[in-house]
């Protein structure tokens, strides 16, 4: 399981935007459509489902499951090394069938390679993406916010004290 912490922004048609802290592996990230990062500073805006329904300010743990995050990461980054070694592996056969010169043809097929795994991560992606298997839900609140009163609601205290009963008023 994979649990980030941060706090809920504003939420809208049941998502919940969620203000967490960046990590290292942000800076280079590809995926704009769920996360927005913060110019100049170390959090970013994240859009999660949320199945906890958490309220503005509450903070929450977001959650996005380890199977989920293992296949991306080998779909991101084994995918096209396969793609690569398998173009280049095949490259010099191939080109003696098609009658190119053996070295451009390995050339030749270990982009190809590279280039259809490449096509391979983007419809595996935009394929999990459709699932929404990328999203992050938010799992749990783990504190509500406090409700404040707004400016110019004052709460009244009741009071302690025993008032007589029966409705009989103070004697002077």
């Amino acid at each position: 399981m994979s649990a980030e912490n941060g706090t809920v922004e504003r939420v809208e048609n049941g998502w919940a935007w969620v203000l967490t802290e960046r990590k290292a592996g942000c800076g280079d990230c590809g995926h704009k459509g769920s996360c927005n990062m913060i110019e100049g500073a170390d959090h970013m805006l994240v859009k999660a489902l949320n199945s906890a329904r958490a309220r503005v300010g509450d903070s929450v743990e977001l959650f996005l499951s380890t199977k989920t995050k293992i296949k991306s990461m080998l779909i991101l980054y084994i995918l096209p090394v396969i793609g690569l070694l398998v173009g280049a592996l095949s490259g010099g056969s191939l080109s003696r069938v098609v009658g190119l010169n053996e070295n451009f043809g390995t050339l030749l097929f270990t982009f190809m390679g590279l280039a259809l795994a490449f096509i391979l991560v983007r419809l595996l992606g935009a394929r999990m993406d459709s699932k929404q298997e990328l999203t992050p839900a938010v799992s749990r609140v783990t504190r509500r916010a406090v409700s404040s009163p707004s400016p110019g609601e004052v709460q009244m205290a009741r009071p302690t004290s025993s008032r007589p009963r029966g409705g009989q008023c103070c004697s002077s």
